[in-house]
């Protein structure tokens, strides 16, 4: 299994574990979440710095978890404007935005 399945099944299963009906994870399902999101987010992390804008780039880390992933969802269908973070975004599952939304407010 490529490195990107692997990824999506954790984060698939990781998701699946939460249960219906708007629960908040229990402390393991959001740890492991928050691992998974803190090792996609070496896609993310050359560019964007902790503290502050860096070269015009933006700090992702801090952000609320529902404003990221609506960002990151906006990149991938093309409604926000920029070649590379579209190109990012399309890379990654709705499933591994959760998990990426979940390291950087944390942050």
């Amino acid at each position: 299994m490529n490195s990107r399945c692997l990824r999506t099944a954790i984060a698939t299963a990781i998701l699946a574990s939460l249960g219906a009906g708007g629960f908040p994870p229990s402390p393991a399902v959001a740890d492991d979440l928050y691992d998974l999101g803190e090792y996609l987010s070496g896609d993310c992390t050359p560019c964007h710095q902790l503290h502050g804008q860096s070269k015009g780039i933006p700090a992702i880390f801090g952000w609320d978890a529902e404003s990221f992933v609506m960002v990151m969802q906006a990149y991938k269908e093309g409604e926000r404007n920029h070649e590379l973070m579209q190109t990012v975004a399309r890379r990654f599952s709705d499933e591994e935005f959760q998990a990426l939304a979940a390291y950087f407010s944390k942050q």
